[in-house]
C-alpha cells in the first residue's frame, strides 16, 4: 500500500472512531466530484466499489443496516442510488450528482457499514486499501474511463491492419474474423430483403452473442447506436439502462418476450459496442452472460479477440466500371457485409 493508500487507512480510522472528520482530515481527503489526481478520497470510494461488486458476485444484498446508515443521515432510496451508482447504473450516477450523494462522508458511511459487515480488519483492510489505491491509478491512467482501456494495443476488437491477433485461430467471414472455439455453434444471418450476410450469431451453452459490424464515418458511433437500440427496447415496452463495465459504457436492458410457453416473460439483453478506425463493432449478448450477478464473462473475452475488416467489399455488378466502382464509399452506419468461410 502507497502513501494515498496510507492517508485514506488514516481518514477511515478517524471517521470510524469518532463518527465524523475534523475539518483538517477531511481537507487532507482531497474529495474531487470530478478526480484528477490520486487521493485518499478516490482510494476510499474504490474502496467500496469493490466491496460491493464481490457482494453482487455473490449475489449478497446491501447490508441491511438501516440504524446505521440512518444515523448519519442517509435515507434507505439515496443509498440504493449510490449503490446502483458505484456498481456501474450511469443514470444513477447522474441522478445522484444532482441530488449531492456522492461526498466524501456519505461514502465513509457506506465503506464503514461495508467493512464492519464483513469483518474486515487490521492486513485485510489494509490489502482492501492497497487493491483500491491501485484501481484508482489505473483508473486514472486510462485515456478515457468509459471506453475499453488500450483497444487495439493491448486488448481487441481490433482491426485488420493493427497487430496483436495475427497468431489467433480465427475463422474468415469477410468483414468479421472470429475465434475458433471449440464447443461453438455459429450461424450467419441474411438480410430480410436480400441474401446478403450482416451477422454472425455465435452461441456457447448458456450463453450466445450476436456480432454485427457497421461503417462508421462520424465521431461517436457507439453513443448514437446506443441510443437507438435503447429507444428500440423501449417501444417494445423494456428498460434499457446506461452501464460501466468491462467493455466501457454498455447498454443492460430488459426486453419483453413470448416464452415458448406462450406467456410473456422479459429477457435480460447486454448490448456491448466497440469504435476502431472507421468501423463500429455491436455485441448482442444473451442468456447467462447478460446477467448483471452472473459469472459468465465468456462474451467478452470472445469479443475482445473479434478482427473486423471495414475493407471487404461484397463482389461488384460486373456491368459497373471498375473505376467507377472503386470510388464508391458505404455510407456510414451501413452493415459491413460478411461471407461463408472458405
Amino acid at each position: 500500500m502507497g502513501d494515498v493508500g496510507s492517508a485514506a487507512r488514516q481518514v477511515l480510522d478517524e471517521f470510524q472512531r469518532d463518527g465524523s472528520l475534523s475539518p483538517e482530515t477531511a481537507s487532507r481527503a482531497r474529495w474531487e466530484d470530478r478526480p484528477e489526481s490520486l487521493t485518499p478520497a478516490l482510494v476510499l470510494m474504490f474502496a467500496v466499489k469493490t466491496l460491493l461488486r464481490l457482494r453482487a458476485e455473490e449475489r449478497e444484498p446491501f447490508p441491511a443496516d438501516v440504524q446505521a446508515i440512518a444515523s448519519h443521515g442517509l435515507a434507505p432510496n439515496e443509498v440504493e442510488m449510490m449503490v446502483a451508482g458505484l456498481t456501474g447504473d450511469l443514470r444513477a450516477v447522474r441522478d445522484g450528482r444532482r441530488d449531492a450523494l456522492f461526498t466524501l462522508q456519505n461514502t465513509l458511511v457506506l465503506l464503514a457499514v461495508l467493512t464492519d459487515d464483513e469483518d474486515i480488519r487490521g492486513a485485510d483492510l489494509d490489502f482492501l486499501l492497497g487493491a483500491a489505491e491501485e484501481m484508482a491509478d489505473e483508473f486514472l491512467q486510462a485515456e478515457n474511463p468509459f471506453r475499453p482501456a488500450r483497444r487495439g494495443v493491448d486488448v481487441g476488437p481490433w482491426d485488420v491492419n493493427e497487430d496483436g491477433w495475427q497468431e489467433d485461430d480465427l475463422i474468415d467471414l469477410g468483414g468479421l474474423r472470429i475465434p475458433r472455439e471449440p464447443g461453438c455453434k455459429i450461424e450467419l444471418k441474411q438480410d430480410k430483403s436480400s441474401p446478403d450476410l450482416l451477422e454472425a450469431g455465435v452461441r456457447r451453452k448458456p450463453t450466445s452473442v450476436q456480432l454485427q459490424a457497421y461503417w462508421s464515418a462520424q465521431g461517436d458511433a457507439w453513443g448514437r447506436a446506443r441510443e437507438t437500440f435503447a429507444e428500440n427496447v423501449r417501444g417494445l415496452g423494456g428498460e434499457a439502462r446506461e452501464w460501466a463495465g468491462r467493455a466501457g459504457v454498455e447498454l443492460r436492458c430488459d426486453v419483453p418476450v413470448v416464452l415458448p410457453s406462450g406467456d410473456r416473460g422479459v429477457q435480460t439483453v447486454l448490448v456491448l459496442g466497440f469504435e476502431g478506425p472507421g468501423w463500429l463493432l455491436r455485441a448482442v449478448v444473451t442468456g447467462e452472460g447478460a446477467d448483471p450477478g452472473g459469472q459468465d464473462d465468456w462474451a467478452y473475452g470472445y469479443v475482445e479477440r473479434v478482427v473486423v475488416d471495414p475493407s471487404f467489399r461484397k463482389v461488384p455488378n460486373p456491368l459497373l466500371s471498375p473505376a467507377g466502382f472503386g470510388s464508391l464509399k458505404p455510407p456510414s452506419d451501413s452493415p459491413i457485409l460478411l461471407r461463408m468461410p472458405k
